[in-house]
């Protein structure tokens, strides 16, 4: 196994989008080699939206394509902290360390991880990076240029669910036979979580106390994840 001090991400060194997709792509083979799975579908699916945003950059699809070039990189880096602490053997954030949980689970449904790490960088996360961008006064006209980031979120779906297979024969056949059944209510569950990390920025920049709340809330998700990972998982082994 390689030293992990040896192939941290350079988080400084990212500085536009295309760095962002770039070390997306690079963290898949260090995930594996040390043995991180729990992270990977989070990961390739990360790749994915964030290539659909950038391909839409391209195409003059935001009013200010500077604004989120910036924002992509400023919310990414905190899942590369995240990442950084588990390779190098730190100890992650209390809703991070969740994906550590997870991975000590028999049998666990493989979408489990995607949405674990899609709750804490939405719920906890997302707050936080809002409200270190959004103080200036100019910067409230570019909210309907974040909900576009949404809709292309929303479309990119049915690519992630082609990242993988289930164990779990009931949620295999889902997946291959009855994709919208299977995939539609995680998507749009992570749209509304999205949604509830606006209200949470607002209330998080009229007062800093608010930041405990978040992490709980974003505990209290990834609890409930992990509850239905362990009975799926049980009844799977079983």
């Amino acid at each position: 196994m390689a030293d992990p001090k040896s192939i941290l991400v350079n988080i400084h060194s990212i500085a536009n989008i295309e760095d962002v997709i770039t070390t997306l792509q690079q963290l898949d083979n260090k995930l594996v080699e040390l043995g991180l799975h729990q992270f990977m579908l989070f990961n390739q699916s990360y790749q994915i939206v964030t290539h659909l945003i950038q391909q839409r950059v391209n195409d003059d699809y935001f009013k200010n394509p500077i604004f989120i070039e910036k924002f992509i990189v400023n919310f990414a880096s905190y899942y590369f902290k995240a990442v950084n602490n588990a390779m190098d053997g730190n100890e992650l954030s209390p809703p991070w360390s969740k994906l550590n949980d997870y991975a000590k689970i028999k049998s666990a449904p493989v979408f489990i991880s995607l949405m674990l790490g899609a709750n804490v960088h939405i719920n906890n996360d997302l707050p936080r990076v809002l409200k270190e961008m959004m103080q200036d006064e100019s910067m409230r006209n570019l909210f309907s240029d974040i909900l576009k980031i949404d809709r292309i979120l929303m479309k990119s779906g049915r690519q992630i669910i082609d990242l993988f297979e289930e164990n779990n024969k009931f949620l295999d056949f889902l997946k291959r036979r009855l994709i919208f059944t299977y995939y539609r209510p995680a998507m749009y569950t992570i749209l509304h979580w999205r949604v509830q990390a606006w209200r949470h920025y607002g209330m998080l920049k009229r007062d800093d106390r608010v930041s405990a709340s978040i992490t709980k809330r974003s505990l209290k998700i990834a609890n409930r994840l992990l509850f239905i990972a362990r009975f799926l998982g049980k009844n799977n082994h079983n």
